[in-house]
C-alpha cells in the first residue's frame, strides 16, 4: 500500500513539473525551475555591471547605471558619473512591458524605446540583448 501511494505521489509530482517547468524557463540561460513569475523576477533594482558590443566588453568607468523596474510596469533609469570632475546625476522615468510570450521586454525611457531579448532572468541576474543594425549588445545586470 505504501509503495502504491509513493508511486502515485511521484507520478503527480512529475506531471506538475512537466507542466510548470517549460513555463518557468523562457530565456536560454534562465534557471530551470523558478517558483517566482518572470514579472516578479524582473521587478527589482538592477545595476549594470558590464556590457558587450559584438562580444567585446565595453568601458563603463566613471558611470553607474541603475534601473528600477516596478510591478506596476513603470521603470526608472538613474545614471551617475562625473563630467570634467563634477558629479552628475540623470533620472529618467518610463514604462516597460513584456512582448513575444515574455521572451522580450520593451523599455520606454523618456523618448527612447528599446526592445531587448531576455537572455537570463533570475532573481539577482538579468542579461538583456539588443540588436541595432548589425551590432549586438548584451547588458549584464546585478539585482538587489
Amino acid at each position: 500500500m505504501k509503495k502504491s501511494n509513493l508511486l502515485i505521489a511521484v507520478i503527480v509530482f512529475t506531471a506538475i513539473l512537466s507542466v510548470t517547468v517549460p513555463s518557468c524557463k523562457k530565456g536560454s540561460d534562465d534557471p530551470i525551475i523558478s517558483l517566482i513569475s518572470r514579472e516578479d523576477r524582473l521587478t527589482n533594482t538592477w545595476t549594470l555591471t558590464r556590457y558587450e558590443k559584438n562580444g567585446s566588453t565595453q568601458d563603463m568607468s566613471g558611470s553607474t547605471y541603475i534601473y528600477t523596474i516596478k510591478n506596476n510596469h513603470t521603470a526608472t533609469r538613474t545614471i551617475e558619473g562625473n563630467i570634467f570632475g563634477f558629479p552628475t546625476r540623470t533620472v529618467t522615468d518610463g514604462t516597460w512591458s513584456f512582448k513575444n510570450d515574455n521572451e522580450d521586454v520593451v523599455i520606454i525611457l523618456g523618448s527612447d524605446t528599446s526592445l531587448y531579448n531576455i537572455q537570463r532572468l533570475a532573481s539577482k541576474e538579468l542579461w538583456l540583448k539588443k540588436t541595432v543594425n548589425t551590432d549586438s549588445y548584451v547588458y549584464y545586470f546585478s539585482g538587489l
